[in-house]
C-alpha cells in the first residue's frame, strides 16, 4: 500500500500560478497512482483574485483543502497552519510561484523512502542554478545556510529550501515547539539531524515578483540567529569575561607602575583603577545576565521527552 502524502502550499497573491500548480500536482498524482492531499493556505485573504482562484479550484477538486487566514501572517505561519491540518505520512511543502517543479516531487519521495533513517529532505538546485537575483542567492547561501553550520550546529553541508519533505513525526515535533517568529527550515534543522539534500531543478518565476526583499531576507536571517541560537548571548558572555579579565590585568599593571616606577600625573592611578574595575565589572555582569538568558531560552525550547526519541528497539 502506497504511503499517504500531503502537499502544503502557502498562497499569497498567486491567482494565476496556483491554478496551474494544482493542475500539475493532480496530473502527477494520476501518473504515480497516488492521491496527494493538497492543502492551500490563503495568506492574502484581502486579494480578491486569489480568493476567486481558490474558489474555482475547490469547486473543480472537492478533495482539496483550502484554508483562509484572517489576515496576512507570513509564509511560515501559513505553512504551520497547513502542516497542522495535514494527515499524510509524509508532508511536502512548496511555493506557489511555479519555481519548484512539480515533476521533481518524486525525487523527494524516493530520497526519504529509500533511506528510512532520514526524516527531512530539502530539494535544492545546483549551486548557481537557482533562478533568483544574485544578491538573494548570495544572501541565502551565506546567511541562511553557511551561518547555520557555524551558529546553530546544523549538519555540515546541508542547504535549506522551501521545497522539502518531512515525516509526520518531525512535523508533530515542530508544531509543538515553534515560537513567535517561526522559520520552518530552522525548526526542522533543530528537531533532527537526520537531514539530507537532493538536487532538483529550479524554474524561472513566470508571474509577479518575489515578496522577499533584501530587508525581509535580513530580517529573516536575524530571526534565525536570535530565535534559534544562543550564540549572540554566548559571544556577549565571553566578551564580558574577557573585558573583566583585561581590566584586572590593567589594574595590576597600573599598581605595579605606581609602586615601582611612579606616575607623574596626580590621581591617574586611582582614576584608571576605578574606571577599569567598574567597567570590567559591568562587562562581567552583562556576561552573567547573558548566561541566565541562555538558560531561560533553553527552558522555553524544552521538548517533551518523547520528542527526543526517534525509535526504541
Amino acid at each position: 500500500m502506497m504511503e499517504s502524502c500531503s502537499i502544503v502550499i502557502p498562497v499569497y497573491k498567486s491567482s494565476k500560478s496556483i491554478e496551474i500548480l494544482v493542475e500539475q500536482i493532480v496530473e502527477l498524482g494520476n501518473k504515480l497512482e497516488q492521491n496527494f492531499e493538497i492543502i492551500l493556505v490563503n495568506d492574502s485573504p484581502f486579494f480578491l483574485d486569489t480568493v476567486q482562484s481558490l474558489k474555482r479550484l475547490s469547486e473543480k477538486y472537492p478533495s482539496i483543502i483550502t484554508i483562509t487566514l484572517r489576515k496576512n501572517q507570513g509564509q511560515h505561519v501559513a505553512l504551520l497552519v497547513g502542516l497542522k491540518n495535514s494527515t499524510g505520512q509524509y508532508v511536502i511543502t512548496m511555493d506557489d510561484d511555479l519555481q519548484h517543479p512539480v515533476e521533481e516531487i518524486p525525487k523527494l519521495l524516493s530520497a526519504i523512502k529509500e533511506n528510512k533513517n532520514l526524516e527531512v529532505v530539502f530539494g535544492v538546485p545546483a549551486l548557481g542554478k537557482k533562478k533568483h537575483s544574485f544578491w538573494r542567492n548570495l544572501g541565502s547561501y551565506f546567511i541562511n545556510n553557511k551561518a547555520d553550520s557555524f551558529i546553530k550546529n546544523a549538519p555540515e553541508g546541508i542547504r535549506k529550501s522551501a521545497f522539502r519533505i518531512m515525516t509526520r513525526d518531525v512535523k508533530e515535533i515542530i508544531l509543538k515547539n515553534y515560537n513567535a517568529m517561526p522559520a520552518v527550515s530552522s525548526l526542522l534543522v533543530n528537531a533532527t539531524s537526520q537531514v539530507a539534500n537532493v538536487e532538483v531543478e529550479h524554474n524561472e518565476r513566470l508571474y509577479g515578483k518575489s515578496q522577499y526583499t533584501l530587508r525581509k531576507l535580513i530580517s529573516l536571517s536575524l530571526n534565525n540567529i536570535i530565535y534559534y541560537s544562543a550564540w549572540p548571548l554566548k559571544a556577549l558572555g565571553a566578551l564580558g569575561v574577557f573585558g573583566f579579565s583585561f581590566s584586572m590585568i590593567f589594574i595590576l599593571y597600573t599598581l605595579f607602575q605606581k609602586l615601582f616606577w611612579g606616575i607623574s600625573f596626580p590621581g591617574y592611578a586611582s582614576t584608571v583603577i576605578l574606571i577599569s574595575f567598574f567597567g570590567g565589572l559591568n562587562l562581567l555582569a552583562v556576561g552573567i545576565i547573558g548566561e541566565y538568558l541562555i538558560r531561560i531560552l533553553r527552558e522555553q525550547q524544552k521538548w517533551d521527552l518523547d520528542d527526543y526519541i526517534k525509535e526504541i528497539d
